[in-house]
């Protein structure tokens, strides 16, 4: 998916957010969103989002000292997630298709994204989670790839803070189904992305095999990533891919993918609509959850 000029403007709003987190100088916040305001005029709009937001936060950190300016808000998530866990993980053991269940409160915490356009409340979000239907609803090839007998080797690929207690859940029904799983969280610290330090935090190391992708990009561009990761990618009989940073970087590359978050902007509505039409054109980008499984 390439940027688009609404994404600018998101950019921007980003710029001036990341620096009210890193510094309290309003000239050197100026100076960050000026920053970005030249390095905007040479976005190549034929890259991904997220690959164009690296140079962003990479100039903020430079200029303010914070490489990290989410750090706090991280862990607020992380700790935030971690008292829910138990409740949610008592509501999917109970559900009637606990698979579907865990796969609905992992999107529903997607909705934990300090980058994405919108305002949340992530309890109130989180606590209505099983009312809330998919717009694009491909749970039926998911399940089928994931089918008892088939133990297939899955590379689930993590978003945001927060969002990866909930991931932790899923894996251990993918587990649970006897399919084996890799976890991979960004290489370096970016906006509010889960990393190896977060994992382990939150307990998913102890529960699965963790990897970096290498990247401090938001996203997964694969030009990008380890040789590490590349292979565990490569030999991936089904990749689980969670948040619309990865949505974008990865929306064109044709692999076995099933693609699982809330649409929470208007370009990335937009660009499903025209992939996939039909019950697409629902989509507005005001945190829809969808599960959506790549064409090959």
């Amino acid at each position: 998916m390439q940027t688009t000029l609404d994404c600018l403007v998101c950019f921007m709003r980003q710029a001036l957010s990341a620096a009210r987190l890193s510094c309290s100088s309003e000239s050197l916040q100026r100076r960050v969103v000026e920053e970005a305001g030249r390095l905007l005029s040479r976005v190549d709009f034929a890259r991904t989002p997220p690959e164009n937001a690296v140079a962003l936060y990479r100039m903020i950190a430079e200029l303010t000292g914070r490489p990290d300016p989410f750090a706090d808000l991280k862990r607020q998530s992380n700790d935030f997630a971690l008292g829910l866990r138990d409740q949610v993980r008592g509501r999917i053991e109970t559900a009637d298709d606990p698979l579907l269940a865990a796969v609905r409160f992992a999107i529903c915490a997607n909705i934990i994204d300090y980058a994405a356009q919108h305002e949340f409340d992530a309890a109130r979000t989180m606590a209505g989670c099983s009312k809330q239907d998919f717009v694009l609803d491909e749970y039926g090839a998911f399940r089928a790839a994931v089918s008892p007998g088939r133990r297939p080797q899955v590379l689930y690929l993590a978003d945001n803070c927060g969002e990866i207690v909930f991931d932790g859940l899923l894996v251990r029904e993918l587990q649970r189904l006897g399919c084996r799983v890799t976890l991979a969280v960004r290489g370096r610290a970016i906006i509010n992305d889960a990393t190896m330090e977060d994992a382990r935090y939150c307990g998913l190391t102890d529960i699965c095999s963790v990897i970096g992708n290498g990247t401090d990009c938001p996203g997964t561009p694969l030009a990008d990533c380890s040789p590490e990761f590349l292979e565990y990618f490569r030999a991936a009989d089904m990749i689980i891919s969670k948040g619309m940073g990865n949505y974008e970087t990865l929306s064109d590359v044709r692999a076995p993918i099933f693609f699982l978050f809330t649409v929470k902007c208007s370009p990335v509505a937009r660009h499903i609509r025209r992939s996939k039409g039909g019950p697409a054109e629902q989509l507005e980008g005001r945190g829809e959850m969808v599960l959506i499984r790549q064409e090959l």
